[in-house]
């Protein structure tokens, strides 16, 4: 695990949603774990493991022998289909046992953040596919061309609705040159969490081209809004990024339009140099989508203020006109 304090910092801000997907996680196991059980072949250990389950309601009072002949339904597995079912309670319990580090992603200098992202997701999505395993060898369904690779990787893509309500959120240590995030999207969707710790200089909004209505976009320099992330019902992204890039919240809570949902905190010089692969151009354009959707409806946007959901006021207007005389090339003005 990186040693990134500003990591360990975003696993403790997303604890809830964590919790949540591995109690979701640990409730399939307990009952994939009795349902092994049940498929247990010896009979002189189904009936010591019901003993052992009924406890000292049985004793004296219940012949388990029989009570386990005659009241215990078991659908018949093949040995086949058993070692598929033991190894779908291996991977939910090797997902529980991986903690913490099922939810960091480290991606190397000059990798894809966007590949990183879709492996790790499809790594824990293999308990989705475990449980999915689980209920087709129940239900007498399970066809190995067919599902024997539910167990190795289930990427994002095929994931159910349900799913991806209870998606393991992410938290992506990245080099600020390596933000090309655009691929990121694909993940944005039911309550995905997406936490990116930038390392090194950052370009100074990459994550405005994410905004979307009902998405949550935040860039931050401290834990300032990671709260809201943490608990949003819906998906939301955010950057830990240094503190000369713009910072700024998008809260779909906050109204209907865009400038009544976004917060601007500060909004950084225009960039002139290129960082990585992006240009300054590129950059220079995130920075005035950011100041198009701060415009409010008659005036500007409510730059430097955090005045969102109203109009902004005469602070907001001088601070956006600042920054714009700041853009502006005077060389050679009258």
């Amino acid at each position: 695990m990186p040693s990134d304090a500003r990591v360990q910092m975003a696993l403790e801000r997303l604890a809830r949603p964590i919790g949540e997907f591995r109690s979701t996680v640990a409730g399939a196991l307990s009952q994939a774990e009795a349902y092994l059980a049940d498929q247990e072949p010896d009979a002189a250990k189904q009936v010591e493991r019901l003993r052992q389950e009924l406890g000292l309601f049985a004793e004296g009072r219940i012949d388990v022998g029989r009570f386990n002949a005659v009241a215990v339904q078991r659908p018949a597995l093949s040995m086949a289909h058993r070692d598929r079912l033991q190894r779908a309670v291996d991977v939910l319990r090797d997902v529980l046992e991986r903690g913490g580090t099922l939810h960091v992603v480290d991606v190397p200098s000059g990798a894809s953040v966007t590949q990183a992202v879709e492996g790790a997701l499809s790594r824990a999505g293999r308990a989705f596919g475990a449980v999915l395993a689980i209920e087709l060898l129940s239900g007498g369904r399970y066809v190995p061309a067919q599902h024997d690779t539910l167990l190795d990787q289930l990427a994002f893509r095929t994931w159910t609705k349900a799913e991806r309500r209870f998606a393991p959120p992410l938290v992506v240590t990245v080099d600020g040159a390596d933000l090309h995030i655009g691929g990121l999207a694909d993940f944005l969707d039911g309550r995905e969490k997406l936490v990116l710790v930038v390392r090194g200089a950052s370009p100074p909004a990459p994550l405005v081209r994410l905004i979307t209505p009902g998405t949550m976009v935040l860039q931050t320099s401290d834990d300032s809004g990671l709260d809201l992330v943490a608990t949003t019902s819906g998906t939301a992204i955010a950057a830990l990024v240094p503190a000369d890039a713009a910072r700024f919240l998008h809260d779909p809570a906050q109204g209907r339009e865009p400038w009544q949902r976004l917060t601007v905190w500060h909004m950084p010089p225009a960039p002139k140099h290129a960082l990585g692969g992006l240009s300054a151009w590129q950059m220079q354009e995130d920075l005035r989508q950011l100041e198009a959707l701060a415009a409010g409806p008659t005036t500007t946007a409510p730059l430097g203020g955090t005045t969102s959901g109203s109009a902004p006021g005469p602070e907001a207007v001088d601070v956006l006109a600042r920054w714009l005389l700041s853009q502006a090339d005077l060389t050679g003005a009258a």
